[in-house]
């Protein structure tokens, strides 16, 4: 469920409000009530809509309970769970329609909002800061100039920011250390087709950053979509990083600069990346993984192996590789002459 320290929810919807706007076809008739949306691993579903687009989602509903669940037809037939289900072609866009009628955020929209902003008497906030309603800013913090602290942020103790960052959808984890121009909390870049237009998805999850992390000068890292995007205690981040929605970085982890992660990664504790590494959605790269500079990951990578190049393999494999081309590369400019 969307946290409401950051999104207002709506009033719930009717099982036939909801199908009505989205013009679904409803397996059955029920008097209950949607409340808010929330994603298929979380505990309770019961008042929820939730969506499937494939076998391997729709496997995760077995013997389940839950409120609705929009889904194509063919799919609706399979369904082993105890619930409403909506029968749609787009079951996404579905989704972030209903995502949009049950949440707005609180920032992003500009909602007017009453909650007490607590700062500690010990921390030092430069006159330029803005800070939004609800936030809570712990001792011994430090915000330089032209900062932005959107509603409900929560900063732990002894943390740094520097100088033209901006902060929402957040709580932030004590000691960590920030440096100038980063943006966290921004919306995530999700999106979904209608007939030719380009749908926003509405991103409702929040940035968790544990302690002792340090994030570089003009790093961004997007808040998740339903899940949060988490960065593990006492990791390192360089400067003008990118993290997608979703992503979960583990403990004691090393990002060089210009590191671009997409949407929904895993990323185990120890890892180590070298400059300007992209990594394709929804990869899981184990503990303890070594990254060379630039290399282009479109697959899981197994804890504690070392992988570079474009695309990226083992290394062992890709230095094998690089040293024939470059024999061959020799061999025919000798040809040539």
């Amino acid at each position: 469920m969307p946290d409401p320290r950051f999104f207002i929810q709506s009033a719930p919807l009717t099982y036939l409000e909801a199908a009505s706007s989205i013009s679904a076809g409803l397996s059955q008739e029920s008097g209950g009530l949607i409340t808010h949306v929330a994603a298929l691993d979380e505990h309770d579903l019961q008042s929820a809509i939730v969506y499937c687009e494939d076998e391997a989602s729709l496997a995760s509903l077995t013997d389940r309970r839950f409120g609705v669940c929009a889904t194509t037809a063919a799919l609706a037939e399979k369904c082993k769970g105890e619930g409403v289900l909506l029968t749609v072609k787009s079951p996404k866009l579905a989704f972030a329609t209903l995502a949009g009628l049950l949440h707005q955020s609180i920032e992003d929209e500009a909602l007017p909002v009453t909650v007490e902003t607590l700062v500690h008497p010990e921390s030092y906030i430069h006159q330029s800061v803005s800070v939004g309603a609800g936030v809570d800013i712990g001792a011994g913090v430090h915000i330089g100039p032209h900062c932005h602290i959107g509603c409900g942020v929560v900063i732990g103790a002894g943390a740094k920011i520097a100088a033209g960052s901006t902060i929402t959808h957040a709580i932030i984890g004590k000691n960590v250390h920030i440096l100038a121009g980063v943006r966290i909390g921004q919306a995530g870049f999700g999106f979904v087709e209608d007939q030719g237009r380009i749908v926003r998805v509405p991103q409702l999850g929040r940035v968790v950053i544990k302690d002792d992390v340090e994030i570089g000068a003009n790093t961004t890292i997007d808040r998740g979509a339903l899940t949060d995007t988490v960065i593990g205690k006492g990791t390192k981040i360089d400067n003008l990083v990118q993290i997608g929605h979703n992503t979960r970085i583990g403990e004691y982890c090393i990002l060089a600069a210009q590191t671009g992660i997409s949407g929904s990664c895993v990323i185990g504790d120890g890892v180590l990346m070298g400059g300007q590494v992209g990594l394709a959605d929804h990869l899981h790269i184990g503990d303890g993984v070594q990254l060379a500079a630039k290399a282009g990951l479109m697959r899981d990578v197994p804890a504690g192996e070392r992988w570079g190049g474009a695309p990226a393999r083992p290394i062992k494999e890709w230095l094998r590789e690089t040293v024939r081309l470059s024999r061959l590369g020799k061999e025919k400019s000798g040809k040539n002459t």
